[in-house]
């Protein structure tokens, strides 16, 4: 067996042919060596295809999460906007809290002043326990409002206020402890704060009377009713109806005789009317 290849190499110059030998095994290994180089070109081909490919998708990952931030951003500023506004809100309702609180004091409606809690008028920053603070303070505000008689009972004119009358069954005058409202026969009469009934029945010159204890400490009388629609021991709440306006007792005629007591003593009862 040969083990040369002969290539014989032929000029057209007229020039004596060449003649190379070359063993097989070289050849051999030159096809086994380009073999390689092209299997490899092919695979890098590849390679570089894929890592393109990835490199696209990661563009385009990349330009997404660009995108994803700004609107991350964005809706960050607009959510510090709206902590912005919602701290200076909060601020509002506490300056509004604080000046229903001084005025409800004044008016002797709340003794001193409300339970201290965990805000100051003076924060930057509010955080959920503050909220429920500022709740807190306008359910005790609520709760004291509505413990507090309040408000017309029957809405008419008022035909005497308290204080010294001249008697209108007789001569000389009279100590008024109440007003008089006038308003049609049957007309509803409603209790002006929460509270318990303590009386309900006939109770002498006034008639056929309702008298009710509020938690803040007063009393409110209800008299010269025609009818009586509540029972003693009975929980009422601001706004029920605890009578119809009559005549009944020492009366002149249809109207509601009202009072408003603090300490055994009879209050004004036009101050808790409507506030000024």
């Amino acid at each position: 067996m040969r083990e040369y290849i002969t290539i014989i190499i032929v000029h057209h110059e007229g020039k004596p042919p060449k003649t190379i030998r070359i063993r097989k095994v070289y050849l051999k290994i030159f096809g086994i060596l380009a073999l390689v180089l092209v299997v490899s070109s092919i695979f890098s081909y590849i390679a570089n295809l894929k890592f393109l490919s990835e490199m696209q998708e990661i563009k385009a990952e990349k330009h997404k999460l660009a995108q994803e931030m700004e609107t991350v951003a964005s809706k960050k500023q607009e959510i510090e906007k709206e902590r912005e506004l919602l701290n200076s809100k909060l601020k509002s309702l506490e300056g509004k809290l604080l000046s229903v609180e001084d005025y409800l004091s004044k008016r002797g409606v709340i003794k001193g002043s409300l339970p201290v809690g965990g805000g100051s008028t003076n924060k930057v920053s509010y955080d959920l326990s503050y909220l429920q603070f500022l709740e807190k303070r306008a359910d005790y505000l609520h709760t004291s409002i509505r413990n507090i008689p309040l408000g017309y009972p029957v809405y008419g004119r008022i035909t005497s206020h308290i204080g010294w009358r001249k008697n209108p069954f007789g001569r000389g005058y009279e100590f008024h402890s109440g007003i008089d409202i006038y308003a049609p026969h049957g007309s509803k009469v409603r209790a002006t704060a929460d509270g318990v009934v303590e009386f309900a029945g006939w109770y002498g010159d006034y008639g056929k009377t309702v008298i009710i204890r509020h938690p803040s400490g007063y009393l409110t009388l209800y008299a010269h009713l025609s009818q009586i629609d509540v029972k003693e021991g009975q929980r009422v709440k601001a706004g029920d109806v605890v009578g119809r306006v009559g005549s009944t007792g020492r009366s002149t005629g249809p109207h509601l005789h009202y009072e408003v007591i603090r300490d055994n003593k009879p209050i004004d009862p036009s101050k808790f009317l409507a506030w000024e």
